[in-house]
Order: structure tokens, then C-alpha cells, then sequence
């Protein structure tokens, strides 16, 4: 395995990234991008400036690095979490806000990018368009899917509602960040079980219903 010596330490190459990577993820969650130096992460590190580049040639590429990460790390607890099962919607949905709950940084990290990143200019522009694109599709999926099953009411629009679970999701998260924090998870599971159960008023406010000849 490659390795390399920083200040007396013999560290394996994908540890050394893995160490830029979460205090990039602090830098950027606590300064934004534009407040955010390649000099003040590679100090959070112990790393030289020249010895950060030789991982990310740039800001650009370590923040698009940050974010990929993060998603990488959902995907891959959601897959543990459930391996051996068959989720519900709801169960997928709570146990990705559960893991949130215990990483407030990474939160507000995606909270502050995301807000930066309506800039055209924002380097992570183009990574938030198709990112909420992909959930959006992938949560309408699972709707769908539950719908087949007989989990989700079958007259609600599984697009409506995937845009608005995401808003109410992104809305509590930003509240959960102020003080006092409200209690995300919990919100989150009323409102979700409000339109999971079935029925002729399980739909959500914004939540639309198919017509009859949908």
C-alpha cells in the first residue's frame, strides 16, 4: 500500500485522505466555500499546503470530493442497515434522518453548499442539480414500489410526494441546526406517517392525487 511520511507519521494514502476529507468537511460546514482556504484545511490536518495538493489539485475538487464522500457514506450504511431486509419507504427514510441526527456537521456542511450552490458560478453547482434529480427519482421509486405492495395509499402521486418529502426534509434539518433544535426525527416521522398509512386523507397537504384517469 502506498504510504507517505508527514511529520514523523507513516500514513497509509487512502487514511490521508480520509483525514483531509473530514476536516475539509468541518472547513467548508463552518466558512462556506468562499471562506474556506486550502491553507486553513491543510493546517486543521498537520499536512503542508503542497502535501494536500498532491491528494486534491484544488478547492474545487476537494469540495466536490467532500460531498461525494458523504453521499457514498449513506449508500453504504443504508445498504448495511437493510441488507438482509425489505424497507419500507418510511423505514429507509428515518433511518437515513437517524443517521443525520448523530452528524451535525455533515448536516449543516450540506446545508450551507447547498444554499452557495444556487450560484451558476458555485463550483458544486452542477453536483446539487443532479443530486436532488437522483433522490427525487430514487424516493419516487420506493414510493411506487410501496404503493405496489400496498404500503402507500395507490392514489397518491409518488413525484409530488418525493418533492415535497425532500422540502420537509431539508426544512427540519435547517431548524434542527438553530437553537433551540427542535426534534428532527420525531417531526420527521409524524409527518411521514401522516401519508404512509393509507386511506382516503393519508395525503399530504402538497402530496397530490393521481386523477381516475391518470
Amino acid at each position: 500500500m502506498v504510504a507517505e511520511r508527514i511529520e514523523g507519521l507513516r500514513l497509509p494514502r487512502t487514511q490521508r485522505r480520509q483525514q483531509i476529507l473530514a476536516a475539509a468537511a468541518q472547513a467548508f460546514a463552518e466558512t462556506g466555500f468562499h471562506g474556506t482556504s486550502l491553507a486553513d484545511v491543510a493546517t486543521r490536518v498537520g499536512v503542508s499546503q503542497p502535501g494536500l495538493l498532491h491528494h486534491y489539485p484544488n478547492k474545487q475538487a476537494l469540495i466536490l470530493a467532500v460531498l461525494e464522500e458523504r453521499d457514498d457514506e449513506d449508500s453504504r450504511y443504508l445498504d448495511e442497515t437493510f441488507r438482509d431486509g425489505d424497507p419500507t419507504v418510511v423505514e429507509w427514510l428515518m433511518a437515513l434522518c437517524e443517521l443525520n441526527a448523530r452528524r451535525p456537521e455533515l448536516v449543516r456542511l450540506y446545508t450551507v453548499t447547498a444554499a452557495e450552490s444556487l450560484d451558476p458560478a458555485h463550483p458544486a453547482h452542477e453536483f446539487f442539480q443532479h443530486r436532488y434529480q437522483r433522490i427525487r427519482r430514487i424516493m419516487a421509486e420506493r414510493i411506487a414500489a410501496d404503493q405496489r405492495k400496498g404500503r402507500v395509499d395507490r392514489a397518491l402521486d409518488p413525484e409530488h410526494v418525493a418533492t415535497e418529502v425532500m422540502a420537509v426534509m431539508d426544512g427540519l434539518q435547517l431548524q434542527w441546526l438553530m437553537r433551540p433544535p427542535v426534534d428532527m426525527c420525531a417531526r420527521f416521522r409524524a409527518y411521514l406517517e401522516r401519508w404512509s398509512a393509507g386511506g382516503e386523507d393519508a395525503a399530504p397537504a402538497g402530496g397530490r392525487r393521481l386523477s381516475a384517469d391518470a
